[in-house]
């Protein structure tokens, strides 16, 4: 078991600090299905029950640049009036694997009560924002795909492609799956990492996203594809209940999906406007887009009708999941006395004082 990161004795308000350690921890006690489950299940109560007046987020934006090369830093708030916000800062440099051996995406995300401001809490997001992403296909998915869908396409066998499988295998009985990857030394690795999540599924790797696709019950599309480069999944044979997870597109000129499929289907997107500013329904009018993530959820009986049809959620990923998947980490490491609790924040004697801190 890993060393357990202690508690110690604060002064002032606490905040606790949960580094990738600590979330290895609360995996190791909560069970990783068991967390994935609990994650999926509070997303669809939060969608089920979103009230605009209640969840309140804001356009998400940051710093885009090409020098030393491609990348971006941004921040994702969202704030439950009354109670909580949530920011996550994030970065996305598809270089990183390849140049400095760490993730394609590196994230935080601060907890702060809105009665004072305190910050609550500071976790690690990298892993939580794998994870929430992949409960939101796993959501969308259970909507929308075939009841019995036993075959997963992989378009892109990066980081991702092991939450999509994991979170998608909780909802369906996925029993095997045909990845494509442009790098072949990502592909080829993609078993080995399933298998250590404690998935199991066949795994057989194509030459083509044409061939992940052809015989797929769903698919889900993952790449870091350069903006304009795109698509890297045209239009052709598939099944006629198709169901896609479009998740790669993120960046205003990025796709992934033709747009002669996309056409054909029903497009999801997470959040509206935002898909239309960097997702897939780029390349769509207003009136081609579906209803959203949450409308679908809280009316699902309505739409499992599309269980025979060509679907696609336009995944760009929304603040909500964020604040989700940061809480969900939070309470298990409050009950589990997790993570390094430090007092960052002052508790002056005198409010108004701001060097009294000084004074010891």
């Amino acid at each position: 078991m890993p060393n357990r990161s202690p508690e110690r004795e604060v002064v002032g308000p606490a905040t606790r600090i949960l580094t990738h350690t600590c979330l290895a921890n609360i995996v190791e006690r909560v069970g990783l299905n068991a967390l994935l489950d609990d994650l999926i299940e509070r997303l669809g109560s939060a969608l089920a029950a979103h009230d605009s007046e209640v969840i309140h987020t804001i356009e998400r934006t940051g710093f885009r640049y090409t020098k030393p090369d491609l990348g971006l830093i941004e921040w994702m708030p969202a704030m439950e009036a009354g109670r909580l916000v949530s920011i996550k800062t994030v970065g996305y440099h598809p270089t990183n694997p390849v140049e400095r051996g760490t993730p394609t995406v590196l994230a935080t995300t601060s907890l702060h009560d809105t009665i004072s401001g305190r910050l609550l809490a500071l976790c690690e997001a990298t892993f939580l924002t794998a994870l929430r992403t992949g409960a939101a296909s796993a959501l969308a998915s259970d909507v929308m795909a075939i009841e019995s869908a036993s075959t997963l396409g992989l378009v892109g066998c990066g980081a991702q492609a092991v939450a999509q499988t994991h979170a998608i295998s909780r909802v369906r009985p996925i029993e095997r799956v045909v990845a494509f990857d442009a790098d072949e030394s990502v592909a080829a690795t993609l078993a080995a990492r399933l298998q250590r999540a404690g998935i199991d599924v066949a795994t057989e790797l194509v030459d083509s996203a044409a061939e992940a696709v052809a015989g797929a019950d769903i698919v889900c599309t993952a790449t870091s594809v350069d903006p304009q480069a795109g698509p890297v999944l045209h239009d052709g044979d598939h099944r006629p209940w198709l169901h896609i997870n479009a998740v790669g597109a993120d960046l205003p000129g990025k796709i992934e999906i033709d747009v002669a499929l996309l056409r054909r289907a029903t497009v999801i997107p997470d959040v509206v406007e935002q898909c239309i500013a960097e997702g897939e329904c780029q390349q769509l009018e207003r009136d081609q887009i579906g209803p959203d993530l949450a409308g679908v959820v809280r009316h699902r009986s309505r739409h499992e009708s599309l269980r025979s049809t060509l679907t696609v959620f336009d995944s760009t990923g929304w603040a909500l999941e964020d604040l989700v998947a940061a809480e969900l980490v939070v309470h298990h490491a409050e009950r589990l006395g997790e993570g390094f609790v430090v007092d960052l924040q002052p508790a002056p004697h005198d409010p108004y004082d701001p060097y009294e801190f000084l004074c010891r």
